[in-house]
């Protein structure tokens, strides 16, 4: 164990696990939490083709993608979202933007198919509904290959007055809700700065909030942040290359995060696992294994909407974050999809580590 320097030394506790019974406390407990959404909505498509129906083309020198499947979903604060609902939550309600679009449309349709109410949403003009489309080549004897990604995005930034109306429909979103979730992915996103700074208004009025962003981490304040650690270095103007972070460096990050942000810092770290952060000594929830094939797509998600769930139900951060890996480790294997994890698999997963754990003492 590469730190366990530090755990001798003090300077990092080790989280130990729950019981069975208290994970199932925690999932009955998220069927009364009122989940509210606010952020970047987006479209994930997926168009899978099959290649031994590929004919060369009689125009331009290229063999077709021949689709034979179709599939779309909410994406980015979307799949988060649908994430609320999978785990159980009594109500979920989604703030973003879109436009009046193909991928607008299909988003919405999604959203309401899955009972998450969008009515809190702005559609907006000269406006993008951001969109990944995934081709997926599908060869013989099961070879899948996805294509480079095909990417809607919008590249411009709101409006002095459609901001005003955004943070009015958050107002109103936030009135009826338990947990908050933020999805700030965009770089010409909805969370803007005056959008930030509401946030942490109502935070400091006891809504319980949750941030996951992609590039701006570091300027949010006075609400819980889950960066991973690339994210957390980055936030602090560092450039390191994956692979290359030491455990020094994630504590010293985590510590001046959590203190720039006056709140704490759940910072997830792969496959090791994740740190909590709240002023006192940094707590590390260690990670277990995972069988490939995997696909990482998607596990952020439902790590911020269990880890947010799980502090709803009232559980510490330490306990959130061990309850937030056992559904992203069901929805690491879900391939080619952006995926969620449900009740049953939750608790399947807990079974799954704990028997593991018996045969390696056996062993």
């Amino acid at each position: 164990m590469e730190n366990k320097h530090l755990i001798a030394a003090g300077h990092l506790h080790v989280y130990e696990g729950m019981s069975r019974e208290r994970v199932e406390e925690i999932i009955e407990r998220i069927g009364n939490l009122r989940a509210a959404v606010i952020g970047d909505g987006c479209l994930d498509v997926y168009w899978d083709a099959d290649m031994s129906l590929s004919t060369l083309s009689r125009e331009t020198p290229h063999y077709s993608l021949p689709i034979i499947g179709e599939r779309v979903s909410p994406g980015a604060g979307g799949n988060v979202a649908m994430n609320l609902r999978a785990l159980g939550c009594r109500e979920v309600s989604f703030c973003t933007a879109s436009a009046d679009d193909w991928r607008g449309n299909m988003l919405h349709r999604c959203l309401a198919d899955s009972g998450i109410n969008d009515s809190y949403s702005l559609s907006l003009k000269q406006w993008v509904t951001p969109a990944y489309c995934k081709p997926i080549r599908h060869g013989l004897q099961g070879v899948r290959q996805e294509d480079p990604r095909l990417d809607f995005i919008n590249r411009r930034a709101l409006s002095a007055d459609e901001e005003k109306q955004l943070i009015a429909a958050l107002d109103e979103m936030m009135q009826s809700a338990d947990i908050v979730a933020v999805t700030d992915q965009l770089p010409l996103g909805i969370i803007t700065e005056a959008v930030r700074v509401r946030l942490r208004f109502w935070s400091a009025r006891g809504k319980q909030i949750v941030v996951d962003s992609r590039d701006r981490i570091g300027k949010f304040n006075g609400v819980c942040i889950k960066p991973n650690e690339i994210e957390s270095l980055r936030a602090l103007g560092l450039d390191p290359r994956e692979g290359e972070i030491c455990w020094e460096q994630l504590l010293k990050a985590g510590k001046q995060l959590q203190n720039n942000n006056e709140a704490p810092c759940c910072m997830t770290i792969g496959s090791r696992g994740a740190l909590w952060f709240d002023g006192g000594t940094p707590i590390w929830v260690p990670g277990h294994p995972v069988q490939p094939p995997l696909d990482i797509v998607g596990a952020g998600d439902h790590f911020a909407s269990a880890f947010l769930c799980a502090r709803g139900a009232g559980c510490s951060g330490p306990e959130s974050m061990f309850f937030a890996q056992l559904g992203a480790a069901v929805v690491i294997r879900k391939l080619g999809m952006t995926g969620t994890a449900d009740r049953r698999e939750i608790l399947a997963r807990y079974d799954e580590i704990i028997n593991g754990k018996s045969e390696s003492k056996q062993q």
